[in-house]
């Protein structure tokens, strides 16, 4: 039932004298019962002067239990009470209190209130909310018929807040149900009202992050309202989570806004309805590559293979990507787009905001430098349809950025070939040498740069030249390409150093899986420092190393492309072998011959497995 209708009833409820029943507001966990409770109702009955009492049934296992605490309920509406029993007992309480401080709260109730009890007390002008019905531990019959007591025989209103599915019905039950509860409501929530209220929190606490709620109210309850995600669970997990993003989200265009605020939406949906877990903050379960090509592409993945007849009974689960596409984005995938960063934090908890600072930057449009035009205007066959005066403007743009060093090392080899061309034909009033001259001072700038990519490198070397002077140049871009690489391998290989020398094995591990069949792991590495990291290491990374090291070369014919290995292993194993001479008969030397032992076993590996 809407809220307004349930509003209503409960005002009429409020109105009418001597009541004798409870009204149970029945819904699934997190639909904001208690929230409307606590943030509506109660202050409608506040407004028709009714003393308004909460207690959750949750973990309550028996009726002392409960009667305790509806003693502590009581005590602040004390004072002006009608019972004057009761009252001058909560006065003596008072008094025991201020004189035994500290020790009264190590007393139990039972002794403090014997001979008083409940049902001394008058509860004509109270209503009781009873929240958690169905996890109180109390048998339901015992836990309903104590709550009719009070409405039949003390005059109390009130509301009992349950998920019924969640209650084992027998007859029992609805026998005891009928008699307490005349009217059972079911519960639909104003998501909007509640997103509302929600983000109020919000002005006190982050001004700024306040505003911007505001601001896209309308967006956020248009997701959760047109998804039907009625669990105020996952609404304020939702707005929590987006508080941490938030800063990241001022000063962009509106459009990667919303994309933001659709993603992180299903990801919190996903997370608290428990189909993605944390561990799965690594593995995106394939929703990484959905796209507007999706659905075409999944129908193709599916119907490859498979019989031309099938069986009723073949019929394959779906795949979690799929699910995924069929329940957020079968009429939004235009509105879809993968945040690595975001996901791990929903997942995690912890965000990475300059990861997610530069995955929003990457999603703006290209911004094309000057040089970058210049160069695709006139190094190409269509330079021929450029007028006189944008030939000669753009010629002489392309020379200064490539003099200047702006363009990557590899695209010298198309400027230097094109300006051969315009200088052979006297496009341009340039020699040979004035072309060498500018890019040879190009190629030295930008090879500062040390950006390389072996993609273009293979390509750029794979296709041959007539032209023997471009070919010239192609081994200079070349040298220099094998130079910063031969670098950069160097300091990627010496990481290996600092890694056994961390102690993490999780790091180790992953620095193997990104290099396995990597030449260049040992190649330059500096032996006599690695030999000295595997000594003053941990046990347990010395003997993880082992491991990882033989798995590295378990391949039948590893010989074949790895056998780079074989020296600096060798020189490895030899220089163990000396420094461990010295050492006493421990866990550490033990490990360490062990190593050695592995050492040799793959070296003779390696040297059967060669290429002949």
């Amino acid at each position: 039932m809407k809220t307004d209708y349930l509003k209503e009833i409960f005002k009429d409820y409020l109105l009418e004298k001597n009541t004798q029943y409870a009204i149970l507001i029945n819904g699934e966990w997190g639909c904001g019962k208690t929230f409307y409770w606590k943030n509506k109702l109660s202050k409608i009955a506040k407004d028709s002067e009714l003393k308004v009492i909460y207690i959750s049934l949750n973990g309550i296992s028996d009726i002392k239990l409960l009667e305790k605490t509806l003693f502590y309920k009581i005590i602040p509406f004390l004072g002006k009470s009608d019972n004057k029993y009761l009252e001058s007992t909560f006065k003596l309480i008072g008094n025991a209190i201020d004189k035994v401080g500290k020790h009264f709260i190590d007393t139990d109730l039972n002794d403090i209130f014997k001979g008083v009890g409940i049902d001394t007390y008058s509860f004509e002008n109270y209503i009781i909310c009873f929240d958690d019905l169905e996890r109180c531990q109390i048998p339901i019959q015992e836990i309903l018929g104590f709550i009719n007591n009070f409405i039949e025989h003390k005059k109390l209103k009130s509301i009992i807040l349950s998920d019924e599915s969640k209650i084992s019905k027998n007859k029992t039950y609805y026998n005891i149900k009928e008699k307490v509860i005349e009217r059972t409501i079911n519960f639909e929530p104003d998501i909007e009202y509640v997103i509302s209220q929600v983000i109020k929190k919000y002005e006190t606490e982050n001004n700024d992050y306040y505003k911007f709620l505001v601001e896209y109210e309308k967006v956020i309850s248009e997701f959760f309202v047109s998804y039907k995600i009625n669990n105020i669970r996952i609404i304020t997990f939702f707005l929590k989570s987006l508080n941490k993003i938030h800063p990241s989200l001022c000063g962009i265009e509106r459009q990667y806004i919303l994309e933001i605020l659709f993603f992180a939406s299903i990801i919190s949906t996903e997370f608290k309805l428990g189909r993605l877990i944390s561990n799965d903050n690594s593995n995106p379960k394939g929703i990484q590559h959905i796209d507007m090509h999706f659905p075409n592409l999944f129908k193709k993945k599916e119907s490859f293979g498979e019989p031309i007849i099938k069986s009723e009974k073949e019929e394959k689960p779906k795949s979690y990507e799929k699910i995924f596409y069929d329940t957020y984005l079968t009429d939004r995938i235009s509105d879809y787009f993968f945040y690595p960063s975001i996901y791990k934090y929903i997942l995690s908890g912890f965000l990475k905001k300059q990861e997610l600072d530069n995955e929003i930057k990457k999603r703006y449009p290209e911004i094309i430098s000057d040089e970058i035009i210049s160069f695709r205007k006139l190094l190409n066959y269509k330079f021929r349809e450029l007028s006189n005066k944008d030939f000669i403007e753009t010629e002489i743009k392309v020379r200064e950025y490539a003099t200047q060093g702006k363009y990557n090392i590899y695209d010298y080899a198309q400027i230097t070939k094109f300006y051969y061309f315009f200088s052979d034909n006297n496009l341009i009033d340039l020699s040979i040498d004035d072309i060498n001259t500018f890019i040879d001072s190009g190629l030295s700038i930008s090879k500062n740069r040390k950006q390389i990519n072996d993609t273009i490198f293979s390509n750029l070397m794979h296709f041959g030249d007539e032209d023997k002077r471009v070919a010239e140049i192609k081994k200079k871009i070349k040298n220099i390409h094998n130079e910063i690489k031969n670098k950069l391998d160097e300091i990627k290989a010496n990481d290996l150093i600092d890694i056994i020398k961390s102690d993490n094995q999780e790091i180790l591990v992953k620095y193997f899986a990104d290099n396995n069949f990597s030449k260049t792991v040992f190649k330059y590495l500096d032996i006599e420092q690695l030999s000295i990291a595997i000594i003053e290491t941990s046990n347990r990374q010395l003997f993880d190393f082992t491991e990882i090291l033989g798995s590295r070369y378990t391949s039948t014919n590893i010989g074949e492309f790895l056998f780079e290995d074989y020296e600096p292993l060798t020189e490895l194993k030899e220089l163990l072998r000396t420094k461990m001479d010295s050492f006493e008969n421990t866990n550490q030397k033990f490990l360490l011959e062990e190593l050695s032992d592995k050492l040799e076993s793959i070296c003779n590996h390696l040297m059967s497995t060669k290429k002949k």
